[in-house]
């Protein structure tokens, strides 16, 4: 009896034992005289290494020990007007240690989450938030939660850092 096989392409990671795995099913079909190229068949997969390249330049700026371990990290704000402080500076605090140790140690206590939450509802509600650009300008700020960022998702850097941002005026309370 004949059987016929139809194995198109793999998406897989950049692990090893994936291409391991592939060359080892090429010699598997080899061995029952079907046509397979391993190499020709592995296509790696793109979010991935998306997710390696951004690794990357995050860890040639940021210290990335202070995510795994509860490394101290002193968590002072920067000035409140952006312009009292240079590239430099603000690159040298290390703005994503700088949120890392923010949403940590927030969102390490139930009791701190609810108590910014209610810091966010009570500032909405008597308009304690103010614009940057204008000072006389009241803002509402989302009712929102600080995030973490994850360590396989490579935008979690950027909607940790962005959303310390929207929440930057609730520090001021």
């Amino acid at each position: 009896m004949l059987m016929m096989c139809q194995c198109g392409h793999w998406t897989l990671d950049n692990a090893e034992m994936n291409a391991t795995f592939i060359k080892a099913f090429g010699e598997l079909m080899h061995a029952r005289d079907f046509p397979y190229d391993p190499e020709d068949s592995r296509i790696m997969c793109f979010p991935h290494i998306i997710n390696i390249c951004s690794t990357h330049v995050i860890e040639s700026f940021t210290n990335t020990a202070l995510a795994d371990e509860q490394a101290e990290f002193d968590p002072t704000l920067p000035p409140l007007v952006p312009a009292e402080q240079t590239y430099d500076e603000a690159c040298a605090r290390d703005p994503i240690a700088l949120c890392r140790s923010i949403v940590r140690a927030v969102r390490a206590s139930g009791k701190r989450r609810e108590h910014m939450q209610g810091i966010i509802r009570e500032g909405n509600a008597k308009g304690w938030f103010r614009s940057q650009e204008d000072t006389n300008e009241t803002i509402q700020i989302p009712d929102v939660q600080l995030l973490h960022d994850v360590r396989t998702r490579w935008d979690s850097v950027f909607r940790m850092i962005q959303r310390c941002c929207i929440l930057r005026p609730v520090s001021n309370r």
